[in-house]
């Protein structure tokens, strides 16, 4: 009862984001894209609060479905952990993300869900390799499986793909997945 409960609370918080992201969407179509000035401008002190902003902007419907599927798949993945990890794994990811971006990006807006997608599939790997349970290695397995592809998003090809939203949305989920599994196991060893 309780995990069906934590499941449904998860996929309305998930819901709920893309709804929200999908409203932004609506509401910059209208403006003619002009709310894609509030993605992160890396090192323009004016755009940091991009930070905030910039998940929830997209270029093209395209990249908005894209993003938003694997968003869903791989946010409903970690939230057979908890809604708590959920939320965690998310804002780690949106936060890290958003600042490795305003540090180190190129000089273009940045926008899209792509470095918080990113930090959740990391995420489930490394938390994989860490704590080594059934679950999360066969969770794993179905995310090399499907989303293996993803490695080849740190690599700069196109001038218009924030592969460095990838990579420090990555780094940021590697990192999340590093520091709860060692802090489970432990929790674990204890009782």
């Amino acid at each position: 009862m309780a995990l069906r409960r934590s499941s449904g609370d998860s996929l309305k918080v998930i819901g709920f984001i893309c709804i929200f992201t999908v409203l932004i969407h609506v509401v910059n179509i209208f403006f003619r894209g002009q709310l894609n000035d509030f993605g992160v401008l890396p090192r323009h002190f004016s755009h940091f609060i991009g930070i905030i902003f910039y998940p929830f902007l997209h270029g093209s419907i395209a990249h908005l479905v894209s993003n938003l599927v694997s968003f869903c798949i791989l946010g409903f993945l970690v939230s057979s952990f908890g809604l708590a990890r959920f939320m965690g794994v998310f804002l780690v990811s949106w936060i890290g993300s958003g600042i490795g971006v305003w540090l180190f990006g190129r000089m273009n807006y940045h926008i899209g869900m792509s470095g918080i997608v990113y930090g959740l599939w990391a995420y489930l790997l490394v938390y994989a390799i860490m704590y080594r349970s059934v679950k999360s290695i066969a969770i794993a397995l179905i995310v090399m499986f499907f989303y293996g592809s993803m490695v080849w998003g740190f690599i700069p090809n196109h001038s218009w793909v924030s592969y460095e939203s990838h990579l420090f949305g990555a780094l940021a989920g590697a990192v999340t997945g590093y520091i709860l599994a060692r802090k489970d196991k432990r929790r674990e060893t204890v009782s």
